[in-house]
């Protein structure tokens, strides 16, 4: 059983109904994902290196449950590897979202350009050819260039530039990217090299990571604790819900002109926050924002649609099924394993809050 340690948990806590787990211990095959599984997805975006014991509680399952849980979804390709990087905050990076209707003849071809640039670091494949590019600038100046070999490269001619807005507080800190902070304790070469230990398995136990750096695990608490608090240590998640069976709904939201996002976007996860869990809104897009509607049913997923419709600020709902993600490591995600290689001399290897380099 892995050790864990992590921030507490402060904002998945769900509304749980009786979990018939015999299932699951017992089979060795995988069919379809339940809600206890969409739950423990979310406690594990939250904090990735919470303990069994500690998931088993909010789950209200055994330990043994949320091991084989865990085991399924993995094999199943649900759970893929999970990444440690440095937060966008701490970098002041930019994030940056180009989607659009692509003219590409080979789907699989133009994700293999797209993962060329160092800027991309997660494309989704939606019907009628859309494409989401997510990328991640060192900053503003590389703006053009990313939107202009995006637009050429996945041939979308009307690409839409999305400013992610990481401060309107919708959605917790570890789905956001988290809010930014006036300033960040800069992170150390220690600290750098905890995080490339991590790249295999981000919830190697913390004794293993003391033994392969030399130090005592208690250290190597203290600097995750911390650079978790501080904000500098996010995760990646790069799911496959598709391969759970869920469909996995992109819908796009266009809003009265007067609407305040943050309490719409608010007001729409209040009534499913498992099924509808994720909506961002953008800086430069003032009257939109970009939901997530997931479910195994077609009927439940019309029911969402047709309950977000009827909000009072909702203008349109324009739904899209995304059938296909490819994730890729940016410059960001490939800095500590760099720096910690590097031959520089240690001064010059801690990375500074605000600098990418």
């Amino acid at each position: 059983m892995h050790e864990a340690s992590g921030t507490p948990l402060t904002h998945v806590h769900l509304p749980l109904s009786e979990e018939k787990t015999l299932y699951w211990i017992r089979s060795k095959s995988f069919e379809e994902m339940d809600d206890t599984d969409r739950k423990l997805m979310l406690l594990l975006g939250e904090n990735p290196r919470m303990h069994y014991r500690e998931l088993a509680k909010r789950l209200r399952i055994s330990r043994q449950a949320v091991h084989h849980r865990m085991q399924i979804l993995t094999e199943a390709g649900v759970f893929r590897r999970m990444k440690p990087t440095i937060s966008v905050g701490y970098f002041d990076a930019v994030p940056a979202a180009v989607w659009g209707r692509s003219r590409t003849t080979s789907v699989e071809k133009t994700l293999d350009e797209l993962g060329e640039s160092e800027f991309v670091g997660r494309v989704v494949v939606a019907g009628d050819n859309y494409l989401y590019v997510l990328g991640c600038l060192r900053d503003t100046a590389e703006l053009a260039g990313y939107v202009e070999f995006v637009r050429r490269t996945a041939e979308i001619p009307e690409p839409t530039l999305g400013m992610a807005n990481m401060d309107d507080g919708i959605m917790p800190d570890w789905m956001s990217g988290g809010k930014r902070r006036k300033s960040y304790k800069k992170l150390s070469l220690l600290d750098l090299r905890i995080i490339s230990s991590l790249r295999d398995d981000v919830r190697r136990p913390t004794a293993e990571i003391a033994d392969a750096l030399g130090v005592s695990a208690k250290t190597v608490r203290r600097h995750l604790e911390t650079m978790r608090s501080e904000g500098s240590l996010d995760f990646d998640e790069p799911w496959d819900i598709p391969l759970g069976e869920d469909m996995l709904t992109i819908v796009h939201l266009d809003l009265r002109s007067d609407a305040d996002k943050v309490e719409v976007a608010e007001r729409l996860i209040s009534k499913d926050p498992i099924h509808a869990y994720y909506f961002r809104s953008f800086s430069n897009l003032p009257s939109f924002l970009l939901g997530l509607v997931s479910w195994d049913k077609m009927s439940e997923i019309r029911r969402i649609l047709r309950e977000i419709g009827e909000d009072e600020d909702v203008v349109t709902v324009t739904p899209n099924l995304l059938y296909l993600e490819r994730t890729y490591s940016n410059w960001a995600e490939r800095l500590p394993a760099s720096v910690t290689h590097s031959s520089e001399s240690p001064r010059r290897r801690c990375l500074r809050p605000g600098h990418g380099t």
